[in-house]
């Protein structure tokens, strides 16, 4: 087996998948969200709104623009046997569960809100297993590739309207700057990054290095330089979203965390509700909600 064929399948494993292989089964995975006011409160225990409660894979939650509705990645069985993932949207007004890529030769992950009425996710094509950054319309579920330059895409964020920070599979795992309105190549920023990628304002985007078995974070500004924030997660945590300006909170097996360059408090141990092993993590906009992968 080819080096990128091994990276491929055993990263689809290890992540949660962006990619799909007849060996490469996904993990079991739920969500479940968070009030925020009761999740960082000392005199009650927080409840949690399941939104996925099954056997399969759902991961990889990001809220829409206003914090109306969250999208994720669902792992979807087909009547003739055949897996795939698709996107799914969930309305909080309306209490409405929708698949909106219903795709039948391709698999979709990592939805990303970008302009009004589109979202960005990575495109898997079953015929080749190729795998790119794309456009979705949501409401027709149609999707667009917006470059075949950069390929296979794992993860990625958007700096701005026509920049995105993408994290590329190879022999090491590379951060790479897309530009959308130009022609020129992709530039190669960062080695050996971790997958999560997070979007903290315009012209502000943070990923993580693999230093010595544990991931740093650092940002990019709008000249694509890189700033280290002193913020070392964990050894065997990779995942984290940002609480303001300075921190970061992650998760580790069942407990909740916020971390500093220069402090790790406890914010609260989810075991009661009978979840483990959190992985992502998604903020809405207002910072109202969270949204937590888990393993029951």
């Amino acid at each position: 087996m080819q080096i990128r064929s091994f990276l491929v399948i055993s990263l689809a494993i290890i992540c949660g998948g962006f990619a799909m292989s007849a060996k490469a089964a996904l993990p079991t995975t739920d969500i479940a969200i968070f009030d925020l006011k009761t999740l960082f409160s000392k005199d009650e225990k927080a409840q949690a709104f399941h939104l996925t409660y099954r056997n399969g894979y759902d991961n990889q939650p990001k809220f829409s623009n206003d914090g109306q509705t969250i999208y994720f990645t669902r792992g979807i069985k087909e009547q003739r046997g055949k897996s795939q993932t698709d996107v799914m949207a969930y309305s909080f007004e309306s209490k409405q569960l929708s698949n909106i890529s219903n795709s039948i030769d391709s698999s979709e992950y990592s939805p990303t809100p970008y302009r009004s009425g589109y979202l960005t996710i990575i495109g898997v094509a079953d015929a080749n297993g190729k795998q790119y950054l794309n456009k979705m319309n949501i409401s027709r579920g149609s999707q667009t590739t917006i470059t075949k330059d950069i390929e296979p895409v794992g993860y990625h964020a958007w700096l701005n309207d026509i920049e995105a920070a993408v994290f590329v599979l190879g022999d090491v795992m590379t951060l790479q700057m897309l530009k959308t309105n130009t022609n020129d190549k992709p530039l190669v920023l960062a080695e050996n990054i971790g997958r999560c990628l997070q979007r903290i304002s315009e012209n502000k985007v943070s990923y993580t290095v693999e230093e010595e078995t544990t991931h740093r974070i650092y940002w990019l500004d709008e000249n694509h330089d890189s700033h280290d924030t002193g913020i070392v997660l964990p050894q065997g945590v990779q995942d984290y979203v940002w609480l303001n300006d300075k921190e970061v909170v992650f998760g580790d097996n069942s407990k909740l965390y916020r971390l500093s360059a220069d402090e790790k408090r406890l914010i609260t141990d989810l075991s009661y509700l009978g979840i483990k092993s959190i992985s992502r993590l998604a903020f809405d906009s207002n910072f109202n909600r969270l949204a937590v992968v888990y393993e029951r």
